[in-house]
């Protein structure tokens, strides 16, 4: 028997390799409208929330000026520079196998999220695909996970999981009252800011998932 009858995984950094793209993207918005150079450290604090609110925080005046340049270099730059981690068809593929319910749940605009999945096939492997649009409130509250939840109609947190690669994933996570994975193997978020939000497991590899479920 399955200890999760349910997965659901966060998509950038966690299932598809976006993370240099959207570096890059914040990078060259910056640089852009403020010949502003920021480094690595400094942007990846933006992983893993919805992509207006560094703009809202930072620059509230420009905010759609900011998104519009972001999203162009983005779009442009997408499909050569985005790429599927080493595991991961291989997990999905198991964990179908044991008839395990699968979703991805992100912070992305549905459009080019689901371009990320199409590019990889990631697409037919889930029964829910909750994006940015699907709620109003949005990580690291839980609502896009107990959307997911009930478009699933899953009623037990606890046969639950959800699997992400920041701390905003782990924090949804909790609110939501399911169990979290962060994967400290290949994210690009520092271990130890993973560590400290408490996550249920932490993994090295997609396949070390599967000796939890």
């Amino acid at each position: 028997m399955n200890k999760f009858d349910c997965i659901l995984f966060d998509l950038d950094g966690t299932l598809i390799d976006t993370t240099p793209l959207i570096i890059e993207s914040f990078r060259h918005t910056f640089f852009n409208h403020f010949n502003i150079v920021k480094q690595d450290d400094e942007l990846y604090e933006y992983l893993g929330i919805p992509l207006k609110k560094p703009f809202e925080k930072l620059y509230p005046d420009k905010v759609d000026i900011l998104l519009n340049t972001y999203r162009e270099y983005n779009l442009l730059k997408h499909d050569e520079c985005v790429s599927i981690f080493l595991g991961i068809p291989q997990l999905l593929k198991e964990c179908r196998r044991k008839g395990i319910k699968l979703g991805v749940v992100t912070s992305k605009r549905r459009d080019l999220a689901g371009r990320g999945m199409e590019l990889f096939g990631l697409q037919s492997y889930m029964d829910v695909f909750i994006g940015y649009e699907d709620t109003t409130i949005h990580k690291p509250e839980g609502e896009p996970v107990l959307k997911a939840m009930k478009e699933l109609g899953m009623a037990d947190g606890s046969k639950v999981l959800y699997v992400g690669d920041s701390p905003y994933d782990i924090l949804c996570a909790r609110n939501a009252g399911v169990k979290s994975a962060a994967v400290t193997g290949w994210s690009y978020v520092p271990r130890n800011d993973l560590l400290a939000c408490t996550p249920d497991y932490c993994i090295q590899t997609p396949v070390e998932l599967l000796s939890y479920i």
